[in-house]
């Protein structure tokens, strides 16, 4: 009797981590993308390139630029690069920000933003893909 329950119990737990996939981050590693603050209702575009990310807000004309170092497929950090931190002294204040893609779909991603120097801060968004326009 005590060899079916262990047996079961192994099944129950082998099926739970069957279906727990890991999720494929790769194609939202490079490009351009869209998030929208849910406050404020500005958009931020994002581009992202190798090790380098610019931002930019819809209505502003400066951009930022940060450095990128992934982690692993879905978690990447985001510090802003020296030229950055000098125009903009809060963009420093506020640290590196770690970003944790937690589900992907097809055209956008939801991640889970903390930051080093703010432990309150926690952020759950989705971030859209840009399609690029073809000529």
């Amino acid at each position: 009797m005590t060899g079916k329950i262990t047996f079961s119990a192994f099944m129950l737990l082998f099926s739970i981590f069957s279906y727990s996939q890991s999720i494929d981050c790769s194609k939202f590693k490079n490009g351009t993308f869209k998030l929208t603050d849910p406050k404020t209702k500005k958009v931020c575009i994002i581009t992202r390139k190798g090790d380098k990310q610019t931002e930019k807000m819809e209505d502003a004309d400066e951009a930022y630029d940060f450095d990128i170092v992934w982690i692993d497929n879905c978690t990447y950090t985001v510090s802003p690069t020296p030229a950055t931190a000098a125009r903009n002294k809060e963009v420093l204040k506020a640290g590196t920000m770690t970003v944790k893609i937690t589900k992907t779909k097809d055209d956008s991603y939801i991640q889970k933003a903390t930051v080093a120097n703010n432990p309150k801060f926690r952020r759950v968004d989705e971030v859209y893909l840009v399609k690029e326009k073809n000529n």
